[in-house]
């Protein structure tokens, strides 16, 4: 496979919607497949407070549980790197677990502690794209409070999002948010 073509199209959305890629991807020095982080490539990384973190190994890794989505890269818009890129490796380590896809809920609540204010991650399916009669995708991912996340398991992740939407903070994830958005039913 080409990689560089694979991911050139993969990611086309993403530099249609949000922009075009910084030139460097984050890499650590033990990799994925080792235990290590995700490696990342990231949108508005020199001039943006909320930098988006795209993580680019997953899709053409084996062992990722695969659903109508097929394999999938993930991504968030945050204004915190290390926490971004925590949850995201930490999401991308589960999906060889588990098979996630527009619309699920994960609950961080015991990896980040009660002090932190995010304590749920939400899933949007961002893009679809196929590529040699394969579907891919790419599943953004938003942290959200106790009672954001409460709500979306209740009434759906895309009320939600709507919800999130109406209150000026989607797509972007703060980790310095104290309080929940209004969540009318």
């Amino acid at each position: 496979m080409d990689y560089e073509l694979f991911y050139a199209h993969l990611f086309r959305p993403i530099e249609k919607l949000i922009g075009p890629f910084d030139p460097a991807t984050i890499m650590a020095i033990i990799g994925f497949d080792c235990g290590g982080p995700l490696s990342f490539r990231t949108v508005g990384g020199v001039r943006e407070q909320f930098v988006t973190y795209v993580s680019c190994e997953l899709a053409v890794s084996t062992g990722q549980k695969c659903g109508d989505t097929g394999p999938f890269e993930v991504m968030m818009s945050c204004d915190d790197q290390k926490w971004a890129m925590n949850m995201l490796t930490k999401f991308g380590r589960m999906s060889f677990q588990e098979i996630f896809e527009d619309g699920h809920t994960v609950d961080i609540g015991e990896i980040v502690g009660p002090h932190c204010p995010l304590q749920g991650l939400v899933v949007e399916e961002f893009a679809r794209i196929l590529i040699e009669g394969r579907n891919y995708g790419i599943l953004r991912l938003h942290g959200v409070t106790r009672a954001e996340l409460e709500f979306a398991m209740k009434a759906g992740v895309k009320r939600l999002i709507e919800n999130l939407k109406e209150a000026g903070i989607y797509p972007r994830t703060s980790i310095q948010r104290k309080h929940s958005i209004g969540l009318g039913a």
